[in-house]
């Protein structure tokens, strides 16, 4: 049978989200180079009106190569979000590094501003993702580790869900199958278990007793166990 524990974790919250830097070409002040029609081009530190604050490449008075934009805080004593990488266009384009204001972190590929590529995001409370995004969400490859729960969900990820791979716990066990919602969905499975033995069956979809009507839950119904060999 699978392990009491079995039954899921949601990931933390998403972390929260940060405005876009300022898209004015307007700084409210800017010193650096200026160009021949005395727009701001080449490196130099601008603040903007609403007081964030880039230091950096410009070109045509957008941010352009490598730079440093720092988030004015909502509240004082605490700091708003720190982003350190390339841009292209006034976005986060390329490689880059962000901090979020929950103290999150991102370090990876971005694009058009939005988390896309490759790369690993690690939450304040100590868990973590490592894999692709698109659009700023999971999706494609990657593995998410639970502090909490001590284990790792590894396989296909689609629109920051979890959709199918190996949910791997602490004592070594293991189950290989789909997954919704951050738990094991209806369809065929296999518990694999630190000894080497393997429970195959499947997760059936089964109504809720006591819930409003249409309400479901999965209930796990063990078939085959297969022993290895000695």
């Amino acid at each position: 049978m699978p392990p009491k524990d079995a039954k899921g974790k949601k990931e933390a919250a998403p972390p929260p989200p940060v405005e876009d830097e300022n898209q004015d070409e307007k700084f409210g002040q800017w010193e650096g180079k200026l160009n021949d029609m005395g727009i701001p081009e080449g490196k130099g530190e601008a603040t903007y009106p609403n007081g964030d604050l880039y230091s950096g490449e410009i070109r045509d008075a957008k941010r352009q190569g490598q730079g440093k934009y720092v988030w004015k805080a909502a509240e004082e004593g605490k700091h708003g979000g720190v982003y350190e990488g390339e841009y292209d266009g006034n976005k986060k384009n390329g490689k880059g590094q962000m901090k979020y204001p929950d103290n999150g972190t991102y370090d990876g590929q971005w694009q058009d501003g939005l988390r896309h590529g490759n790369g690993t995001f690690k939450y304040p409370n100590g868990d973590w993702y490592k894999g692709q995004w698109h659009s700023g969400l999971k999706s494609g490859e990657g593995t998410y580790f639970s502090y909490s729960g001590a284990c790792w969900y590894m396989g296909q990820w689609e629109s920051g869900e979890f959709q199918k791979g190996d949910w791997k716990f602490k004592d070594g066990s293991c189950y290989k199958g789909l997954f919704k919602g951050g738990r094991p969905a209806a369809g065929e499975g296999v518990f694999v278990f630190p000894n080497g033995n393997n429970l195959k069956g499947k997760w059936v979809e089964t109504p809720l007793e006591g819930s409003e009507e249409g309400a479901t839950t999965t209930v796990w119904v063990g078939g085959e166990l297969i022993v290895p060999s000695a």
